[in-house]
């Protein structure tokens, strides 16, 4: 039973710990300004082909992250999910003076409290996606 529980606790800090490693090169291809192949090399080549992009599928096969390029190859919009107990880390990761708020809206028969950000240095937003029960990091240029 103890080894059950030591092996565990290894699986869950290494599952966190790939998370927190990914979101680290999600934000560091931004900076760079990566081309597809610098992508697919750093995050791998599980994705699927989208428009003038690609995307990630997270291991229960939504969609984890999206990755679009300009005609000259370049990085221009991505895109990630996160769940609500990694939101704090990747805020973290990004290191940036937020503009926040909270709002309250209607959705369908509830009222929903939608946490956004913004990142006006770096082009970054994020928004809780209540449907989705993820926030949704968004980076954009200009």
């Amino acid at each position: 039973m103890m080894k059950f529980i030591l092996l565990f606790l290894v699986a869950a800090c290494t599952f966190g710990q790939k998370n927190h490693e990914r979101y680290a090169v999600i934000d560091r291809l931004w900076h760079e300004k990566a081309t597809i192949d610098q992508v697919i090399k750093k995050l791998g080549s599980d994705y699927e082909q989208k428009h003038e992009g690609i995307i990630y599928r997270s291991s229960g096969k939504s969609i984890e992250s999206g990755h679009f390029f300009d005609s000259s190859g370049r990085l221009t919009v991505q895109f990630l999910f996160v769940p609500r107990e990694k939101f704090k880390d990747l805020k973290k990761i990004i290191s940036c003076s937020w503009n926040e708020k909270s709002e309250s809206k209607n959705i369908g028969h509830t009222i929903h409290t939608i946490e956004s950000g913004k990142c006006a240095s770096e082009n970054i937003t994020y928004e809780y996606r209540p449907s989705m029960l993820l926030y949704e990091f968004r980076w954009e240029s200009k």
